[in-house]
């Protein structure tokens, strides 16, 4: 039976991923630098491993035995610490234990937005590239979870300092978990078509819906972010219309299927 680690295992992405994997008889193994909050799950098909991108510990022992490598662990923070040189880490283990696909979540527009994370996420991209392991690669937009986190923190206050004019293609992760487990049976297919969500949104339309599904007024003051990667995002270089193939879900269904009617 395939043996498919799964990295950032507890993530948005990463808990639909694992679900969906473990559902199609696959053998998952979840990698973590803090497992203990993994534990409660573990069975037959399910387990996890230790590992710590960061100083390479642990990397060995979560690769052993494996087949499949779904790399969805990223920290827009550390990036060059965990997207580069985590990716390198995780590499040379891989390509030690014979590992024989190499799966990973990117993002669209990191070629075409002048961003330090993006220009890492590319970075990353390359190295696996040039590996010798054989790989695939899936650039997906922005989560619907990412936005809901960001708008969260932002309407703590009455009132919001908010970049509205930015564009954003939302996708459900469950959407793109659907695709890697596609990905996954296809085999190493190099870089596949891109994965949008089916509605490109400014911020303004964003947080519009989600106010009113929640029930909440704010008083909304546009902040203008300056530098070539706002401009990226004004322009709509992050997303992904003219691919052939997007998800569904739209933002309003996604809000209102989390949070209900208020």
């Amino acid at each position: 039976m395939t043996t498919i680690l799964v990295t950032g295992g507890s993530g948005a992405l990463g808990r639909e991923l694992v679900g969906r994997l473990v559902n199609m008889s696959y053998n998952v193994r979840i990698m973590s630098r803090n497992p203990e909050r993994h534990a409660p799950q573990a069975s037959a098909t399910l387990e996890w491993a230790q590992g710590n991108l960061e100083t390479g510990r642990g990397l060995a022992q979560a690769v052993a035995g494996v087949d499949v490598i779904i790399h969805a662990a990223s920290d827009p923070m550390h990036a060059r610490q965990i997207d580069v040189h985590g990716t390198q880490l995780l590499l040379t283990k891989a390509r030690e234990a014979g590992v024989s696909h190499f799966i990973y979540i990117s993002i669209v527009g990191i070629d075409r937005i002048k961003y330090g994370y993006y220009q890492s996420k590319l970075e990353a991209e390359e190295c696996i590239k040039q590996s010798g392991i054989p790989w695939s690669i899936l650039r997906a937009t922005q989560f619907h979870t990412l936005i809901d986190t960001v708008l969260q923190a932002a309407t703590k206050l009455p009132l919001i300092l908010l970049p509205t004019d930015l564009q954003f293609q939302v996708l459900d992760p469950g959407e793109a978990a659907n695709r890697l487990c596609k990905i996954v049976a296809a085999g190493p297919s190099g870089r596949v078509p891109d994965l949008g969500g089916p509605e490109v949104l400014t911020g303004k339309q964003l947080l519009r819906v989600w106010l009113k599904q929640r029930g909440m007024h704010r008083l909304v003051i546009q902040l203008w972010l300056p530098g070539k990667a706002a401009d990226g995002f004004r322009h709509g270089y992050n997303t992904c219309l003219s691919e052939p193939r997007r998800g569904t879900i739209t933002w309003s269904q996604w809000v209102q299927k989390k949070y209900g009617k208020q």
